[in-house]
């Protein structure tokens, strides 16, 4: 669960890099351009946030293929997880891992089931905040500000075409950085996707994300974001607000 809810957290503050990339070259010629020559770090950083935040505000669904692999102290080796992403504003997320084990993750509102389909055991999550964090930053309303104000930011500009920008974060106060060592964001150059994200926890353990496969605004059933778990399923009820409340 530790792993999940930090996934997802931190998802939330780099997703709204994943927008729609503007066709128009009227428009595009007035858009902030990270590549423009002549810029010093601290305004090629400032240049690629605004841009991101402007792609942003345009996209309403989202659907991308992922691999992500994860290394730990429990693990002899990394393990890596394929499947599908669909979100669909303002506040549907599904992940659906298909290997090696099948899970099936959605998130509507301010819940979250995990169904874990070998083990015919459900999980549904009453995440609260964790819910309106996810979803203020998948949002229209949300930006990319919370990365350079919680961490300091190390731009490195793509060599070439085709080469992804760069950024390296470090914590910059201790609440944060004791749960997060460091992270780091590759974001496509021409569109603006984030195509990478790996974050490495305080305790060594790290998980990389990559997506491909990117359709932005394209139409998505809203069965999509339903689970029809099958009977015989064990569902259990999980109050993270509650269980932060007892641990404190």
């Amino acid at each position: 669960m530790k792993h999940l809810v930090l996934s997802l957290s931190l998802l939330a503050v780099t997703l709204p890099a994943i927008s729609v990339f503007s066709t128009s070259t009227a428009a595009a010629d007035k858009l902030p351009d990270p590549k423009a020559p002549g810029l010093d770090g601290t305004a090629r950083l400032k240049a690629l946030v605004e841009r991101v935040k402007i792609e942003q505000s345009h996209l309403k669904t989202l659907e991308a293929k992922f691999t992500q692999t994860q290394q730990s102290a429990m693990l002899v080796t990394p393990e890596t997880s394929t499947g599908g992403f669909s979100y669909a504003a303002p506040d549907r997320v599904r992940w659906e891992y298909a290997t090696p084990n099948p899970i099936s993750v959605v998130i509507k509102g301010e819940e979250m089931t995990t169904w874990y389909h070998d083990l015919k055991r459900a999980d549904l999550l009453k995440i609260g905040r964790y819910s309106n964090q996810v979803f203020k930053y998948l949002g229209a309303s949300g930006n990319m500000d919370s990365l350079v104000e919680y961490f300091t930011v190390r731009l490195t500009a793509p060599p070439k075409k085709g080469v992804p920008y760069q950024m390296e974060l470090i914590p910059r106060f201790s609440r944060i950085s004791k749960r997060i060592k460091s992270m780091s964001l590759w974001i496509d150059d021409e569109s603006f996707l984030p195509v990478r994200l790996k974050y490495v926890e305080a305790d060594g353990d790290w998980t990389d994300y990559k997506f491909t496969d990117m359709k932005m605004n394209s139409a998505i059933p809203a069965d999509r974001f339903v689970l029809n778990i099958p009977k015989g399923v064990q569902t259990r009820v999980i109050d993270l607000g509650q269980q932060a409340k007892s641990e404190r």
